[in-house]
């Protein structure tokens, strides 16, 4: 079992306090509108989030700030980026000051970074569409996915909002999950399909953007300002959202709007 399913299990097992009945004459008096509790493991994998992880794997490029996972997503697919930790952190470095003002990467700039590493977007949803996910895979192809972290992790609609964080998907295992690769602690799990879906959803609610990039080598040589023109025909239907990562502790306690 991987740290979300193990999260998502804490969560649905967790007992339920007792509701007392109303006193007469308070039938119609509303309740004080609670929050929703995080659970001490997940906010404790957020808190953690750029310590070494028992998922850690030394295919996946780990994030080095706390909003560069779209540089380190292009840095971990570019075909000619080093993946040693010094050479992948100044291609990060590098991507992040050339493309974005260093507060997160929206779709549009993900896909120059993409670009400048000759790696063509294939095609743009505002979900998690597994049929095309699919497609892509047995192509050989990868996916990024824009979702919102708590949700991914929890695998519940808490309405408290993660980090909207930018993960890729290049795999399924043998019970069909997805298997993930995410920057944000270098770890690489397995995931539901519809629990990827649901990250996308909440991502979308509660920070007006998400969806999926699926991503590939160029079938023809283009140069980087045709992968971008053609990378904008896709971007467009996920939002303009910073995609940054989930370590941020701000995010915890902001209620959904």
């Amino acid at each position: 079992m991987n740290l979300f399913q193990s999260i998502a299990r804490l969560a649905e097992t967790r007992p339920q306090q007792p509701v007392e009945p109303a006193a007469p004459g308070q039938e119609k008096a509303q309740a004080p509108e609670q929050k929703p509790v995080v659970p001490e493991i997940l906010a404790q994998y957020f808190a953690d989030s750029f310590e070494p992880a028992a998922g850690a794997s030394d295919d996946v490029v780990k994030q080095t700030k706390d909003a560069n996972c779209g540089a380190a997503v292009a840095t971990m697919l570019s075909r000619t980026a080093g993946k040693d930790a010094v050479s992948a952190s100044q291609k990060m470095d590098s991507l992040e000051s050339r493309f974005t003002d260093g507060g997160g990467t929206t779709p549009a700039e993900l896909a120059k970074m993409l670009a400048h590493e000759n790696l063509e977007v294939k095609k743009g949803t505002s979900n998690f569409d597994m049929p095309s996910v699919d497609e892509a895979l047995s192509r050989g192809q990868q996916v990024i996915v824009q979702l919102d972290t708590n949700r991914l992790a929890t695998g519940q609609d808490t309405k408290v909002a993660g980090g909207s964080h930018w993960v890729v998907v290049d795999g399924k295992d043998d019970q069909g999950n997805y298997q993930v690769k995410d920057t944000n602690n270098g770890s690489k799990y397995s995931v539901s399909g519809q629990q990827i879906a649901d990250a996308v959803g909440s991502a979308w609610e509660l920070h007006k953007g998400g969806g999926m990039l699926v991503v590939g080598d160029p079938q023809v040589a283009m140069d980087e300002s045709t992968l971008v023109e053609k990378a904008n025909l896709h971007t467009s239907v996920l939002g303009d959202t910073d995609g940054g990562g989930s370590r941020a502790r701000t995010s915890f306690g902001r209620e959904s709007s």
